[in-house]
């Protein structure tokens, strides 16, 4: 039994899709958010979701209210949050609206593998909702020439019952014999929106990483923004009205003045600031740098 103190009870094994959020690892991820934020540890997220499931069971089980908490969590999230999209993974539908970077834009940010994919709709969805059926057809009338010589043929001459019958049928059939084609190239092209190229372009992720460089890149990330939240914690209580943006360009300047204007480029350089941060600590620990 599954209760050994009751005899009547039994083991029920239920199946579930994987990379779909269910009401109760919805509620787990939020719970795991919320515990690493009362640690004060900074969280990694990999995403590789395809969405929530939306069966009446999973609405009767509350799923909308867990996703919610699901953003409830990386909204009250005080320490940095990455979401990184692994090799192969995807990360669509509902799922990228409740890790998406602008719940949290002071604290969160947003990469992809070269590999990964990315969207609110999967390519067949995208090619259902914006390239139906009838806009192939006029596709195949507008490129095919034998295609497009059976429907004239077929709209302009006089001919009897017989033959036009036969000639629609016949158009029917290089319409049935191109439609696999036809499908699979405007698939594949909607599948191009869905490349961390494309996300990178449209500004959604921060950048594009390599599998066998991720380990190192988040290193020395997590590392370089640990930092810096530990000295806008101190900017921020010697002067409540500055805010995230305003913290980030006065470390900025400080960077450059230290620095000196012509390597100001090492900015974006993240060894190199945590390099910077632990000398300047080191140096005069009074201070707030």
């Amino acid at each position: 039994p599954a209760d050994p103190a009751n005899l009547d009870t039994e083991t029920k094994i239920t199946q579930q899709a994987g990379q779909v959020w269910f009401p109760n690892s919805a509620y787990k991820t939020a719970q795991a958010i919320k515990d690493f934020n009362r640690e004060e540890l900074p969280l990694i997220i990999f995403a590789n979701w395809r969405g929530f499931s939306g069966g009446m069971r999973d609405m009767y089980g509350e799923i909308l209210k867990y996703g919610a908490y699901i953003v409830d969590g990386l909204v009250e999230y005080k320490q940095p949050v990455f979401v990184y999209i692994p090799p192969f993974g995807e990360l669509r539908g509902g799922a990228w609206v409740v890790v998406d970077p602008k719940i949290n834009p002071d604290v969160m940010e947003m990469y992809a593998d070269k590999d990964s994919r990315g969207g609110v709709l999967e390519p067949e969805g995208t090619v259902t909702v914006q390239f139906k059926q009838r806009d192939i057809v006029q596709t195949m009338k507008r490129i095919d020439p034998l295609y497009n010589e059976l429907f004239t043929k077929n709209g302009k001459e006089e001919m009897t019952h017989e033959e036009r019958k036969k000639r629609v049928a016949e158009l029917r059939n290089r319409e049935a014999y191109l439609m696999p084609a036809y499908h699979m190239i405007s698939t594949t092209f909607a599948e191009l929106h869905d490349t961390p190229q494309r996300m990178a372009a449209k500004g959604v992720i921060r950048e594009i990483l390599d599998w066998r460089t991720a380990r190192e890149f988040f290193y020395w990330k997590v590392k370089r923004r640990i930092l810096e939240f530990d000295v806008e914690k101190k900017l921020k209580a010697a002067n409540k009205k500055l805010n995230h943006g305003q913290m980030l360009s006065m470390l900025r300047r400080w960077f450059i003045e230290s620095k000196g204007p012509v390597q100001n480029y090492l900015w974006d350089d993240d060894r190199a600031v945590v390099a910077w941060w632990v000398t300047q600590r080191n140096s005069n620990p009074f201070q707030i740098i």
